[in-house]
């Protein structure tokens, strides 16, 4: 109905319009024109006014008028600039029809509007700019001057040089068409009309003269580019950028001002156009204008191209580590910086030589008892399969995070239940279900990340609907998910039509929304102008809505935090917490430029390999974990935390909305408990420091000790290891740590180097530590591991006998724990056969230098790795005579009843695997000591 309502009324519009053109009668083309643009306005004031409506109920209407105001400034006076430049130019151009005048003045003017409009963002770094106390080492300025003056400069000159070429396209214009060219015997000749040459060629003239010098003031500002331009041996400039071809700028920019003044100065006019004799009644502009553009052009190709580029080649570049080296080290230390890199705690990891014994676990018991057996997609799997309850729900991601539980701190895997609005049947995805009555989801879903119950599955901490805890201080007293990470369409909440709460049995709960998330529709003008934005005639007509209700849109969660601070970076992983008994999301958000001097730009790619980072922009060479957004998923409210108030670019920010950010120490301490190292912001890191932790200017120049991302066999792909969460102890503590780590490896070999992990709890947050592995020492990676599994006899043929038997077997991530001065390998497999819904644990592997065992559970892995025990496959085949002969047999009987379980669990005879199982443990209990 609207698209015909305001068709309707452009078309009336436009036959006024076209009648006052036919008629020859004034008083249709004024009136058309007017009630046109009256209706352009108004249908951007709708849009206009449903956005300020939504600011003002997150209480950011200061953010919202700020951004208002600075756009529609800029864009008054570029327009204005615009037009009164193009009036001017065209002033004296007397036989210039008015309304051409007025259509290329207009024109001119909305081009240039709809420039400065964009450069609001720009602006407002420039005039609310923080120096950063760091000076580059070329030209002594602040960086501040790269990061927020340079972008508005550049952004100013933009709109000058494109002022300059529309009135030079226009001058040339008015040139062609105000004179007759013909072409007489190979000779080109150009007669005037009746307009005087000064009338028809000034603003050809001016245009040029500006263009050239604007290109002048852009070589000059190409200059300060080139700190963080790349090309050369490293980012930023070099020897030759420095010595040669910055001196060669400047020359070329005084060369291309002179050629300006060869075009506005009628003598030198005269005198540069006179090469061109051959063409005698060519217009003296047009000549003058060719020559200056030539010369200037040719020689700025000759001083700032070629010859540098000729210095480079035979001086330089002979020569090269020689003369590059002081711009490497500026390549080093400003890129460690830009990217946090420069207060990196490194430190070389024992490796002690160290048998595996029960001492290990027990001074370590924090970190085994928090290792996570269970897979992302495994578990995923599983509560699809047993917490969706129904059809209409849908788990996200599943999420790591940890929680005090019984006095001691555990990590937990959690995800959010949400409303699938796609998966209910097509005879219910109607209006009404969909915008009024099926509006949220319900609850979470958490479980321990290592524990199993008896028949495979998760030990739930929080499970079912309502959601039911089994541990004090995990109660869920608000479950309702009204914003989160599937919630992509907007709902009316607080109906005469109650909302679907959550099922009972054959029954359902309803409820009538009590928060004050979303704008009241309290009045016919607010639901025409959202069911206008939302091209609902439905929503207009329907008698649902009351005056109390209230419209809950932009409901996803990355999209809200994107509207409400389009300026940030968004990490691409939100999460769930629990929080009192109150439901919150946790999005980390980043600041960034790519203006940074000397700083290597982020590709986006590590040893081939892309990073997937969704919410950062690749080219960046400039980033800060600075903010962390807290979402509620029940109201909406959004909450801005300032987490780096270091950081020159949020400050910058925080200046122009004094507003919107809090700072850190407002932050309650039951959510800093939860606040967490981001996985983006920690793969960026590292893929900077794994070129960067060499600080020795010939061995990087050298690329001699590059470190690439560990790889793992994974959902059988070989794939690069994905930072992971764990529990861990720093060596001299009993207090264990959340945090974030990534294993490297050198190039082109599978080797532990070290490792990269970034510190989540309060008390350390964003410490990050690098541990780098002795180099006399071989320390395995993932990917040996994997090698060693693959190449066990027993092992390896037992996951063939599955695969093989109508089950799919699943290797899950491989962990590499560091426990003390030693390293320990677990890597969990699971089994899933074709007529299962999910996988279930089969076998944990551990593997400890070069032992490998591997058990149904963890703690039954264990004991094989001990040096005072007998691992009950590991002794298996290894000629060990010490064994006394009984204890031999009992271990070959015990061998083979292990064999059996497996197998027969493989095929699903539970019965004579049970049977297999008992056999199993009554041998154990008669082994001798």
């Amino acid at each position: 109905m609207y698209i015909l309502l305001f068709l309707i009324i452009f078309i009336f519009e436009g036959l006024l319009i076209i009648g006052g053109f036919r008629k020859k009668r004034k008083i249709l083309k004024i009136l058309g024109t007017v009630l046109l643009t009256i209706t352009c306005i108004f249908l951007w004031f709708m849009g206009f006014w449903a956005d300020k409506l939504w600011f003002q109920s997150l209480g950011f209407i200061d953010r919202f008028w700020t951004e208002f105001t600075v756009k529609l400034g800029f864009g008054i006076v570029s327009f204005l600039m615009g037009g009164i430049f193009m009036s001017l130019l065209l002033i004296r151009v007397k036989k210039l029809g008015t309304e051409i005048k007025t259509f290329i003045t207009v024109g001119t003017a909305l081009i240039s509007g709809s420039i400065g409009t964009g450069l609001w963002d720009e602006a407002l770094l420039f005039f609310n700019r923080v120096p950063t106390g760091t000076i580059d080492p070329v030209f002594g300025l602040d960086v501040s001057f790269y990061i927020f003056s340079l972008p508005f400069i550049a952004g100013v000159h933009k709109l000058l040089m494109n002022l300059s070429f529309i009135s030079t396209i226009v001058g040339l214009s008015i040139l062609v068409i105000r004179t007759r060219i013909t072409l007489t015997s190979g000779i080109i000749q150009q007669e005037p009309i009746d307009d005087t040459e000064k009338e028809t060629s000034g603003p050809f003239l001016v245009g040029s003269a500006l263009l050239i010098l604007f290109s002048a003031l852009g070589l000059i500002i190409r200059r300060f580019q080139l700190l963080y331009s790349s090309g050369g041996t490293v980012n930023g400039p070099g020897w030759t950028e420095v010595n040669i071809r910055f001196p060669a700028m400047m020359v070329a920019a005084l060369i291309v001002v002179l050629g300006m003044f060869f075009i506005i100065i009628p003598g030198l006019r005269k005198v540069s156009a006179s090469p061109l004799k051959k063409f005698k009644k060519l217009n003296e502009s047009l000549k003058s204008v060719g020559v200056v553009l030539m010369l200037t052009t040719v020689l700025c190709i000759l001083i700032i191209g070629i010859i540098p580029g000729v210095i480079q080649a035979l001086i330089v570049a002979p020569n090269e580590i020689t003369y590059e080296q002081p711009y490497i080290e500026r390549n080093i230390e400003f890129t460690r910086r830009a990217f946090k890199l420069s207060h990196v705690q490194e430190k070389e990891y024992p490796m002690d030589s160290v048998e595996f014994d029960r001492s290990i676990i027990e001074a370590n018991s924090a970190i085994i008892n928090n290792t996570r057996l269970w897979d992302w997609h495994a578990l995923s799997s599983v509560y699809q399969q047993f917490q969706e309850i129904r059809l209409y729900y849908k788990f996200g991601d599943i999420d790591m995070d940890r929680y005090e539980i019984n006095g001691e701190k555990r990590a937990v895997m959690v995800s959010a239940r949400e409303m699938e609005l796609s998966n209910l049947t097509a005879q219910s995805q109607n209006f009404v279900n969909e915008r009024f009555k099926y509006t949220h989801g319900y609850g979470i879903a958490m479980n321990t990340v290592n524990e199993f119950t008896a028949s495979g599955l998760p030990h739930l901490l929080i499970k079912d609907i309502p959601p039911v805890s089994e541990t004090s201080g995990l109660e869920v007293t608000r479950p309702e998910i009204y914003y989160g990470e599937r919630t992509n369409s907007y709902v009316i909440a607080n109906s005469s039509e109650k909302e679907f709460d959550f099922p009972q049995g054959d029954k359902n709960s309803y409820v009538n929304y009590a928060g004050k998330g979303g704008v009241e529709i309290s009045n016919f003008f607010r639901k025409f102008i959202y069911g206008f934005k939302y091209s609902s005639t439905k929503l207009l007509f329907s008698n649902y809505p009351q005056n109390d209700s209230r419209i809950l849109m932009n409901r996803n969660i990355m999209k809200r935090v994107q509207l409400a601070a389009p300026f940030l970076k968004f990490d691409s992983d939100p999460y769930i917490v629990l929080i009192n008994g109150e439901l919150l999301w946790f999005i980390d958000a980043y600041t960034t430029s790519t203006n940074y001097p000397y700083s290597e730009h982020f590709s986006g790619t590590l040893d081939g390999g892309t990073i997937s980072t969704q919410g950062l922009s690749r080219g960046i060479n400039y980033v800060r974990n600075s903010v962390k957004a807290v979402v509620n998923p029940y109201d909406g409210k959004m909450d801005f935390y300032i987490y780096d108030e270091e950081d020159p670019v949020i400050d910058v920010w925080n200046k122009i909305y004094p507003g919107l950010f809090k700072p850190k120490a407002s932050m309650p301490d039951e959510l800093k408990e939860h606040v967490r190292y981001p996985a983006d912001f920690l793969l960026i890191q590292g893929e900077i420091y794994a070129k960067y932790h060499m600080t020795v200017p010939e061995v990087f120049y050298n690329q001699e000790d590059i470190w690439v991302r560990a790889t793992e066999k994974y959902y059988s792909e070989v794939q690069p290891v994905e930072p992971y969460y764990i529990m861990w102890e720093r060596q001299g503590e009993d207090k264990p740590e959340f945090i974030i780590m990534l294993p490297y490896t050198p190039k082109n070999k599978q080797v532990l180097i070290g490792w990269i992990a970034g510190m989540s709890d309060p008390e350390h947050y964003g410490e990050l530590i690098v541990y780098k592995f002795p180099k006399d020492k071989r320390v395995l990676g993932p990917q040996q591991v994997e090698t060693k599994i693959d190449q066990d006899s027993f092992l390896s043929g037992q996951l063939s006998l599955w695969d093989q038997r109508g089950s799919n077997v699943i290797r899950g991530n491989i962990l590499a724990l560091p426990l003390g001065g030693t390293l320990l390998y677990v890597e969990p497999i699971y089994l899933q056969s074709e007529t299962a819904a999910y996988p279930e644990l089969r076998l944990v592997v551990l593997m400890h230098n070069d032992k490998i065992s591997y058990a149904e559970t963890l703690e039954k892995a264990l004991t094989g790795l001990y040096k005072d025990s007998v691992p009950m496959v590991q002794y298996v085949n290894t000629g060990n005579d010490n064994t006394g002969g009984e204890t031999q047999t009992l271990l070959k009987q015990a061998d083979e009843a292990f064999r059996n379980y497996l197998e027969a669990t493989g095929e699903g005879n539970l019965r004579k695997a049970g049977e297999e199982l008992q056999r199993l443990k009554d041998l154990f209990e008669n082994m001798p000591e």
